[in-house]
């Protein structure tokens, strides 16, 4: 993956875009709403999908992401389509939507070696 060398913040790979901006404050009140915290960072994934090996390939990309910048935060929520929870962690409790099509329980309990939860997380922003 490579910066796009534009002086903007997306880096690119063959199957997903990932970039980074400062949250409006609407976006902010809407989470803070919603999930209880404010956030500093937006960070979007984009899939570039050709094949099933595209998709294998960045959700990977994408949880191995997420899990680096949770080393880093304290809240946060990864949302689908910016409203159906995938994860959250809030209040140091990491867990993951089994509603949602992204990780199953034996994918996550393979490379996860910190505590979480997988269970439905119905979305407050719907």
């Amino acid at each position: 993956m490579t910066w796009n060398g534009k002086n903007s913040h997306y880096l690119l790979g063959p199957t997903i875009e990932i970039d980074v901006s400062d949250p409006s404050q609407s976006w902010q009140w809407l989470i803070n709403d919603g999930f209880q915290f404010i956030p500093t960072l937006l960070i979007g994934f984009r899939f570039k999908l050709k094949s099933d090996t595209d998709y294998d390939t960045s959700s990977q990309i994408m949880f191995d992401a997420t899990m680096l910048l949770l080393e880093h935060a304290q809240d946060a929520v990864l949302l689908s389509n910016y409203e159906l929870i995938v994860l959250q962690r809030l209040g140091g409790q990491l867990t993951f939507n089994s509603d949602h099509h992204m990780w199953s329980d034996d994918w996550l309990k393979s490379r996860l070696t910190i505590p979480f939860e997988h269970r439905p997380l119905p979305s407050p922003l719907l």
